[in-house]
């Protein structure tokens, strides 16, 4: 009888020990969706051919190079696993956006998926032409790849290319997978302009347009480490610079006529001092240089200085606007 009470209690023991251990689990299942972007700009500093609109131009001659960090995996994109310093992004028409993408054009589609779990994804992107990567060579942050990226020793007179740069942290897939990234100008651009009034007989012709002591080397550092976006640049070189020597619209010496015409466009490092403007040209058979009084303002980032010149036989008028850089000027393509 003793016997049989203690063989009962063990099994009720062992019976009650298994139904303790059984849980009720709810699993919620994830659907895989893949990352694209969606890439535009502010209209203050939206720009042709870079920007069609707001919309970055659809071509696949013009790209997105973008490195993301997630929490707990500081290489969710690799800027090491390709030679683009940088995942690529390239614009599919089968799907209408960006998606990442292999191959030196025409591109391949690759399927990169958001993280499981609505784990956070910073990004840090730069939108330059496969043209202006090779010969810049951008570098994403070594560890943390979406913290920043520089261009070193780069010559701006020289390597006129518009590189643009944007950014979203935090983000996590929306309904579409994409990512809307918001792309500004990192410097400015200079245009002049040029006519003689409508009174003036006499032959005139500009022959350059330099630019005294102008900081155009230097390297670009786009830091996204802190709570507000930051780009800047560390300056290497400064000296004359010959606008008119840059590839530009007009061949020059340039004569001038009635009708105001742009005769330079050139990129430029912004945050700089005020700088001297001297323009040589020749008047009657004789040469002579004229020092612009021009604003004494830095140049910003992503707007456009336009100096207007309008030449007498007695005398030289400038006038000045400042706009946000916004439209093709005589379909002039930088990069």
């Amino acid at each position: 009888m003793k016997h049989f009470f203690l063989s009962f209690f063990a099994g009720a023991v062992v019976l009650l020990a298994a139904v303790s251990c059984l849980k009720t689990e709810i699993v919620h299942e994830e659907t895989p969706l893949e990352i694209g972007f969606k890439a535009v700009a502010n209209v203050p500093t939206k720009a042709d051919p870079e920007l069609i609109g707001t919309s970055l131009g659809t071509d696949n001659d013009y790209v997105i190079y973008a490195a993301a960090s997630a929490d707990g995996s500081p290489k969710y994109f690799d800027p090491g696993a390709s030679s683009y310093g940088g995942q690529l992004f390239a614009y599919f028409l089968d799907g209408a956006k960006w998606f990442p993408a292999s191959g030196n054009g025409p591109y391949t589609k690759q399927h990169i998926y958001w993280p499981f779990g609505l784990v956070k994804v910073d990004f840090l992107a730069y939108a330059l032409t496969p043209a202006a990567k090779d010969a810049l060579s951008p570098t994403f942050h070594a560890d943390t790849h979406a913290r920043e990226f520089t261009i070193a020793d780069w010559d701006t007179f020289n390597n006129q290319y518009d590189v643009m740069y944007a950014v979203a942290n935090g983000c996590v897939p929306g309904s579409d997978g994409d990512v809307s990234l918001i792309f500004k100008h990192a410097q400015a651009l200079l245009a002049f302009t040029a006519k003689k009034s409508a009174t003036t007989t006499v032959d005139l012709t500009i022959n350059k347009i330099t630019i005294k002591d102008l900081e155009y080397s230097g390297t670009l550092t786009v830091d996204n480490y802190r709570a507000n976006l930051k780009a800047g640049w560390t300056i290497s070189a400064h000296g004359d610079k010959d606008l008119t020597s840059a590839e530009g619209i007009a061949d020059f010496p340039y004569t001038l006529n009635s009708t105001a015409t742009q005769i330079t466009t050139n990129l430029l490092i912004p945050e700089q001092s005020a700088k001297q403007i001297v323009i040589n040209y020749s008047m009657g058979g004789k040469t002579f240089d004229y020092e612009l009084n021009i604003p004494r303002t830095p140049w910003e980032m992503g707007k456009k200085y336009i100096f207007n010149l309008e030449f007498s036989a007695a005398e030289i008028t400038l006038t000045t606007s400042v706009d946000d850089w916004g439209e093709n000027v005589d379909n002039e393509q930088i990069g």
